[in-house]
């Protein structure tokens, strides 16, 4: 088995010493790897991806996690876009990370990450939405951006809090496919919360499931 992309040591995740939503947490994450997480609302599943994610810091313990730009995609709930924007200004912004420092000052890709982003925005189906801005789009569509953005990233993990909440069947059955071809194609490790337990089990290659303070794996 490959080395880890993330190792989770002895930890405590949560915004309060002494008052923890999470408690000794152990975790590896290998690429490649598509790990569900369900739980009840506000049990700090959200919470355990923007750690990882270096938005919160642990509160104890030991957490490895890639340090380059752009190796940690992140996609929380409210997907992030910048709704007043088209769907190509909002994929190519996926891309500044891995862009030279004037490129990101300036909000500049070059040619090359301009064509990364096309060629995302053509995987997800939404060739004929580029200049549509992201408040003229359903939710599955909100979706796909979040998605085609985080793939011009080329992050080592990417961590998707709900992104299959509120979407019909059919287009979830369609960001799955996606996020199944990201971890197969591109080795990305891929982290998802979901509220559905049955859907997680058919797609993630581990399931964990945070009850209490606790995390436990589900056998799937």
């Amino acid at each position: 088995m490959p080395e880890p992309i993330v190792s989770i040591r002895e930890a405590e995740i949560g915004f309060e010493r002494g008052n923890p939503l999470l408690v000794d947490v152990d975790l590896e994450v290998h690429p490649g790897e598509i790990i569900g997480i369900i739980g009840r609302s506000g049990i700090g599943k959200s919470t355990l991806l923007r750690t990882i994610a270096g938005l919160l810091p642990p509160l104890s313990g030991h957490i490895d996690v890639p340090t380059g730009r752009g190796d940690v995609g992140y996609i929380p709930q409210r997907l992030g876009l910048v709704n007043h924007k088209n769907v190509g200004y909002n994929v190519m912004m996926g891309a500044l990370p891995r862009a030279p420092f004037w490129q990101t000052l300036f909000s500049l890709p070059g040619f090359e990450l301009r064509q990364s982003a096309r060629e995302a925005i053509d995987a997800v189906g939404l060739s004929d939405k580029v200049l549509d801005s992201i408040s003229q789009l359903s939710g599955g569509q909100q979706q796909r951006v979040a998605i085609a953005r985080s793939m011009v990233q080329k992050p080592a993990i990417l961590l998707a809090d709900e992104c299959l909440g509120e979407l019909d069947s059919e287009t979830a059955k369609e960001i799955i496919e996606l996020i199944q071809n990201l971890a197969k194609e591109e080795n990305i490790a891929i982290m998802v919360v979901d509220h559905n337990p049955v859907r997680v089990a058919t797609f993630c290659d581990r399931v964990l499931h945070v009850k209490g303070t606790q995390i436990e794996e589900v056998v799937v």
